[in-house]
């Protein structure tokens, strides 16, 4: 493989984040960003560059610098969110791997060498899962591999997110990471703005932020944490300025409530959700101490 070497992941805005972070995390040893770069819709990490709701294909379009400086980094890896099914074009150079996640569950990560196949719904495929169960924020399931068997759980809502997981896990096996290696990495994967769980300290009114533009991934988050978030009354938000109103609804009502803020940047949309929830809140039971 190339220095760094380079993965390619061809899916939806959301799993495309979930899984890009998802390998970061496993990938970098306990040490977050040390030796794993990502180039992405979600965040861009180069070893010198870093930033938040960057614009994937504006970057991509710079991968020469990206990887110049990777490679004064000594970073081990670059993980690239593609926005097209074309890997490898003029602008790109040659991929080391190729993860391609579909919309129905499946897909397959290649090498020059070999490949696998995965799915969260298929039992014939190299990599699966069994066991698949969400709730509160987190998802769990067995995952089976050619190596290893054993529990995953990662911190997101929707059962949905176990296909990326799975995509991840894949990708690790041909690297020959070992599985309680991926076990660990994939319980610290929160993705900024795609799933992203926000508790402020009485966790009365809470939220959920997807910046995904795809109506797919927003409608499989709603119905996430209508499903999951037992005792919960669920709030849409789509606007900015619909946050403070709903934090201000959340706070009026007995039962707790979870808003999903469907928006981007996602970082704008955590900030004034944060911002409202300072202004609105007040305990309940004041803290002892």
């Amino acid at each position: 493989m190339s220095s760094p070497a380079l993965i390619g992941i061809v899916a939806g805005e959301h799993d495309r984040a979930v899984a890009s972070t998802m390998l970061r995390c496993a990938l970098e040893r306990g040490e977050p960003y040390a030796h794993v770069g990502v180039i992405g819709d979600h965040e861009v990490f180069d070893g010198v560059e870093y930033r938040r709701g960057a614009d994937a294909a504006a970057d991509l379009e710079r991968i020469d610098e990206h990887l110049a400086n990777a490679r004064a980094a000594g970073l081990s890896h670059l993980v690239l969110g593609l926005p097209s099914r074309v890997p490898g074009g003029p602008d790109l150079p040659e991929l080391d791997m190729l993860c391609s996640i579909g919309a129905g569950g499946a897909g397959t990560v290649r090498t020059a060498e070999r490949g696998l196949s995965f799915s969260s719904r298929g039992p014939l495929a190299d990599v699966g899962s069994s066991e698949e169960r969400a709730g509160y924020g987190y998802v769990q399931f067995v995952a089976h591999t050619p190596s290893w068997e054993g529990g995953v759980a990662v911190p997101l809502p929707g059962v949905f997110n176990v296909t990326p997981a799975l995509a991840a896990i894949t990708v690790l096996e041909l690297l020959g990471v070992r599985g309680r290696e991926v076990q660990e990495g994939l319980c610290m994967a929160a993705t900024q703005g795609h799933g992203e769980l926000l508790f402020p300290p009485e966790q009365h009114v809470c939220a959920v932020v997807e910046q995904s533009r795809d109506p797919r991934d927003r409608r499989q988050i709603v119905e996430a944490a209508r499903q999951e978030f037992e005792g919960f009354s669920t709030e849409v938000v789509t606007e900015l300025a619909g946050i403070e109103p709903a934090v201000a609804r959340g706070h009026a009502r007995a039962r707790s409530t979870l808003l999903v803020l469907l928006g981007r940047p996602g970082e704008a949309y955590a900030d004034a959700f944060q911002a409202a929830v300072r202004r609105h809140f007040a305990w309940s039971t004041p803290p002892r101490g």
